[in-house]
């Protein structure tokens, strides 16, 4: 193990440029968001915000069914396996799902 002292640097490794790490993507495609209908995009809306099932399907008057096929239908056009990635997703282009609703 190798010990710093005071105002020593830590080395970067080479090739390496740039003084920011780099950001993770998020999961998923973005070039499928104008795929989504306008109702699977108020669902990734409100996943985006950590809403379950229940939630979702109070807020758009829905059975939970309903959001559940919307889920399931939107993720595979995003292309993602799972809920978290496609909050994930909703997140990090919650702006690009937003317009037009």
């Amino acid at each position: 193990m190798t010990y710093l002292a005071k105002g020593d640097q830590v080395p970067r490794p080479q090739g390496d440029s740039s003084s920011t790490p780099a950001t993770p993507s998020a999961p998923g495609d973005p070039h499928a968001i104008p795929s989504l209908t306008p109702r699977e995009r108020q669902v990734l809306v409100l996943l985006s915000h950590a809403a379950d099932n229940r939630e979702i399907s109070r807020q758009l008057g829905i059975a939970e069914r309903t959001v559940k096929a919307h889920l399931t239908n939107l993720m595979v056009k995003i292309k993602v396996t799972g809920r978290t990635e496609a909050a994930l997703f909703a997140y990090a282009h919650h702006g690009s799902l937003a317009e037009g609703l």
